[in-house]
């Protein structure tokens, strides 16, 4: 795997707003739109030493009718984060 370029603060920001959408996206294919009534992300990046470090906090309303399985919410967060992995690759590796 090659190294990480040098970020900047540019960077950060569209790192962040790309994981966002990657995230919005991967949470919508598992839950419908009628179920949610709120989805706040809380994305923290930390990048010391060349090291990207992403968190997420996800809170999500559901509909008090829905009965959405927490698992499946939880393999989408996965799965964001593997879409985000590879993103990282294409586009800020040297």
């Amino acid at each position: 795997m090659s190294k990480l370029k040098k970020l900047s603060f540019d960077d950060l920001t569209t790192i962040s707003e790309d994981f966002g959408e990657i995230l919005e996206k991967e949470v919508s294919r598992v839950i419908s739109v009628k179920e949610l009534e709120d989805l706040n992300l809380d994305i923290t990046i930390n990048y010391e030493n060349a090291q990207l470090d992403v968190d997420v906090d996800l809170g999500v309303d559901f509909d008090e009718l829905s009965e959405i399985d927490q698992n499946l919410l939880m393999e989408a967060v996965d799965e964001a984060y593997l879409k985000f992995d590879s993103y990282i690759d294409d586009n800020f590796r040297e």
